[in-house]
């Protein structure tokens, strides 16, 4: 089934190839949900964390959680809200440092999946480039 946002961007802010089957690329997105790594940064310690969202009924995102396994439940194209959040931590509490979120349109093109990638907002420090290479590093 095709999960499609009808608000994704006409205009997108990059677009790529990852040479993996559009299904592999769904197993890998999965995998990635809800992961996190810690990055020693000038002020200390930064956790980075990536939340997926998919498409649900054309107009809202629903998590990942619940409709997994997702290669069984996808097909031909899927849209993905994907937050990147950083918070850096301290001895004493967990400060918030930036949020990024962007709009990810995966479609199926036999043993390559194309991407889409435009930014949700103005907000947080990555770009579509930043996306691009976490994706290509997790599913290549």
């Amino acid at each position: 089934m095709r999960r499609i946002y009808h608000r994704f961007p006409q205009s997108v802010d990059l677009d790529f190839e990852l040479n993996r089957p559009f299904r592999e690329v769904l197993n890998c997105i999965a995998r990635m949900h809800d992961t996190h790594t810690t990055t020693r940064g000038a002020d200390g310690l930064v956790k980075e964390r990536i939340l997926f969202q998919i498409a649900d009924e054309r107009t809202q995102f629903q998590d990942l959680d619940t409709l997994l396994p997702l290669a069984e439940k996808v097909s031909e194209v899927a849209d993905f809200r994907v937050e990147l959040q950083r918070t850096l931590l301290t001895p004493e509490k967990r400060l918030p440092v930036s949020e990024n979120a962007f709009f990810l349109r995966i479609v199926d093109k036999g043993r390559l999946t194309e991407c889409y990638v435009a930014k949700d907002g103005h907000h947080g420090d990555l770009d579509a480039m930043d996306l691009r290479r976490i994706l290509k590093g997790a599913c290549e």
